[in-house]
């Protein structure tokens, strides 16, 4: 039996966008902040990255990301504290707003 397997590194990894922002599905899938985190962010293949920077340099950098090259070239990876990927029935998802969105631990414990 040949198997064949073939990976097409020019297709586009972004899962099928939600209904929910990416505050929603922190509410939804997320059962602890991690300490020392300031804010989150979603990156295209629906990782959740969390930030001890300032809140300002995450949001300015979240403008300036263009989708492939994400936010750690921007805000640098030391400081990034933290990530997860939030999961229904295997598929992971991805936050309609991910593109612009960045979701700071008050607003995540108010919401709540």
């Amino acid at each position: 039996m040949n198997l064949r397997i073939t990976i097409n590194l020019d297709q586009d990894p972004t899962p099928p966008i939600t209904e929910y922002s990416l505050s929603q599905l922190m509410q939804q899938h997320l059962t602890h902040w991690p300490q020392g985190a300031r804010c989150a962010t979603q990156e295209r293949d629906g990782e959740v990255l969390f930030w001890n920077a300032s809140i300002n340099k995450v949001r300015q950098a979240r403008k300036e990301a263009t989708p492939r090259r994400g936010l750690i070239p921007l805000i640098g990876l030391r400081y990034q504290m933290n990530t997860t990927y939030f999961e229904d029935d295997d598929a992971t998802l991805l936050a309609k707003d991910w593109q612009c969105s960045v979701v700071t631990l008050e607003e995540f414990v108010t919401a709540g």
